[in-house]
């Protein structure tokens, strides 16, 4: 994954703007629902505390709680957020690298959800597809070089690893399919990595790389408004303005980073699946039951 890409991806998701724009707006109220719950669990806890010999320990503990039942909630709805807004950006990407057009304003948004709906019927169904393709994917991963060097840890912690390494193709691959409008179009995207996987390995580092050090460098930068806002509260944050800058670092990289680095990895797979021989997967089949799991056509 080179410059030229990253600014050929940027200018595709600029082609998009309604979805786009539309994506920043979701998880910018997720975020801001990660924070209000922190917030909210501190000052519901501090309050029934107020009796208590120390109400900030558990004010403490109230925003603990907060955080944690937001991180759950964020989990339950991702099936949701993958129907309703990843999966209209990856159709709307893979749209324009094939140079079709889109309509403009709410009627791009309309029609995106159309052909995604055209696919799956709910939620449940897309992010089903989804979860068994990054499955697939991480069995392949561990099996093809360089990447199955993580063999040689133990399986739960190698899968872990490469699901996070590999999260990128999976989207990828689920932006092949809603181009070509068919659940089996997964097999010339995965004959593509089979065939190519130094190429899509490579491409994955670099991507994760650029994304962890834009990612850190946003954290680090993201400290210095929560620092002045906890510099004008009349008690110290402590360590959760640490976590504040992390929940703001979150956005940056649901809203921007991942569209970013995701349409430059499908721009990828999608010129390599053009020329991709099917005939491959027939040697991975015995090798990965996970792909027999997936549409056949």
């Amino acid at each position: 994954m080179n410059r030229l890409q990253l600014l050929t991806a940027t200018r595709i998701l600029e082609h998009t703007m309604p979805v786009t724009s539309r994506r920043l707006l979701i998880y910018g109220a997720v975020t801001i629902a990660l924070l209000f719950a922190v917030l909210a669990g501190a000052g519901t806890f501090f309050g029934l505390a107020s009796l208590s010999d120390d109400p900030g320990f558990w004010g403490q503990i109230g925003a603990v709680f907060g955080l944690v039942a937001a991180i759950y909630g964020l989990r339950v709805a991702e099936p949701h957020l993958f129907y309703h807004v990843e999966a209209l950006q990856w159709a709307a990407a893979a749209h324009r690298i094939e140079e079709d057009s889109l309509p403009a304003g709410k009627e791009q948004v309309d029609f995106l959800r159309n052909r995604v709906r055209a696919l799956f019927t709910d939620a449940k169904e897309a992010f089903s597809l989804r979860s068994r393709l990054q499955e697939a994917i991480v069995d392949l991963a561990l099996q093809l070089p360089p990447s199955d060097r993580f063999g040689a840890l133990p399986r739960r912690l190698a899968q872990g690893l490469l699901r996070i390494l590999t999260g990128f193709v999976a989207d990828a691959v689920m932006a092949v399919i809603l181009q070509r409008q068919e659940r089996s179009a997964w097999r010339p995207a995965l004959a593509a990595l089979c065939r190519n996987h130094p190429i899509v390995f490579r491409h994955i580092l670099l991507a994760k790389t650029f994304s962890y050090l834009l990612l850190l460098v946003s954290f680090w930068l993201l400290l210095k408004p929560v620092g002045w806002v906890d510099e004008a509260l009349p008690t110290d944050l402590g360590a959760w303005k640490y976590v504040f800058a992390a929940i703001l670092t979150y956005w940056i990289k649901a809203a921007f980073l991942d569209p970013i680095i995701t349409v430059a990895l499908t721009l990828t797979l999608l010129a390599l699946a053009r020329e991709a021989d099917e005939s491959i997967l027939a040697e991975w089949l015995p090798r990965v039951p996970a792909l027999s799991r997936l549409p056949a056509g």
